[in-house]
């Protein structure tokens, strides 16, 4: 049966046991005791000086099932520039807002008015998943403040809508394999955008649950799956904060608040990274040119839908090219 049904018995059972008995979370404390983090009006955020005393600030949002620990191995390349990592609202350190309408719109204004108390007029931003979106309506927003912005996936809820006479061969064969990906994979995103707090309980209660519903995202969307350790330091950050639920909210927040789709005029550079387990598509630069001003785009030979905790080098370095360019 292997993966077809859901997480596969046996890496479920490695993945725990090692959590359980292997798993040094006390390693990854030192480790992030020895960044600087800071909370403001409730957002956590990590936050790195460039070496140089003050250089171009950026931004990266993380998505889900994800945090602020994904952007970590990135952080050693770009020490040229200040960097802000917040965790989303409802996601580890960030409390999620007692109220209904925590969306792309909600997070991004909250974003320019964190990067303004850091005393940033102009800055660059990035992201992935939910943190593409977040990155997006930014830039679309606050297009006097946003110098840039650095993609390595396209929102679906903010993804070009084109009669099918419109599209080239190209763009109509990636629609048709992300299609074909939404009838196998996306069962996840219906759940959590109509009854997120159901699920929430199960997945709150249940380490092993909570690994085998976090961890089948994790493998079926990477091109090679992260390590253990990385998967456990996610999931202890998710259970000992009991964030799971709070984070799933963003599906819902977002399908009922939605945002409306506009051309973005920011400059903007596109990371492909296309080689999932579980194969999404690989959208032509024609599709994407339909909503994003795009100035840089590279397609890289590896790296799935996780790029920066994959290929971490290659984003950040992808990303610092993009951003020398417009300082």
């Amino acid at each position: 049966m292997g993966w077809k049904q859901g997480t596969e018995l046996d890496w479920l059972q490695h993945l725990v046991t090692y959590w359980l008995d292997e798993f040094d979370w006390r390693a990854w404390e030192r480790r992030q005791n020895a960044l600087e983090h800071f909370t403001w009006e409730g957002i956590h955020f990590v936050y790195q000086r460039s070496i140089a005393g003050r250089g171009m600030p950026l931004i990266l949002t993380h998505g889900w099932p994800g945090s602020f620990l994904d952007y970590l191995d990135m952080l050693p390349v770009l020490r040229d520039f200040d960097v802000v990592v917040p965790s989303l609202p409802g996601y580890g350190f960030s409390p999620r807002p007692a109220q209904a309408g925590i969306n792309y719109r909600y997070v991004a204004e909250g974003w320019h008015r964190l990067m303004s108390e850091l005393g940033y007029t102009r800055y660059g931003a990035a992201g992935y998943d939910f943190g593409a979106g977040v990155t997006t309506i930014l830039a679309l927003d606050h297009p006097e403040s946003v110098i840039g912005i650095y993609l390595t996936t396209l929102e679906s809820d903010l993804a070009p809508e084109v009669d099918d006479a419109e599209l080239s061969d190209a763009e109509r064969a990636y629609l048709a394999e992300n299609r074909s990906w939404d009838v196998t994979e996306r069962g996840y995103s219906a759940i959590q955008s109509t009854k997120p707090q159901t699920i929430g309980y199960g997945l709150n209660d249940s380490p092993a649950g909570l690994a085998a519903y976090v961890g089948e995202k994790w493998h079926a969307w990477s091109d090679v799956t992260p390590p253990d350790d990385f998967l456990c330091a996610t999931l202890t950050l998710y259970w000992v904060t009991q964030t799971i639920t709070s984070s799933m909210r963003d599906y819902w927040d977002n399908r009922w608040h939605p945002v409306d789709r506009a051309w973005v005029g920011t400059p903007t550079a596109f990371g492909v990274f296309a080689h999932q387990t579980v194969p999404e598509g690989e959208p032509p630069r024609s599709y994407v040119e339909r909503v994003y001003n795009i100035e840089r785009w590279t397609v890289f030979p590896r790296g799935g839908h996780f790029a920066p905790v994959e290929e971490p080098a290659a984003v950040a370095g992808d990303l610092a090219a993009f951003f020398r360019d417009r300082s």
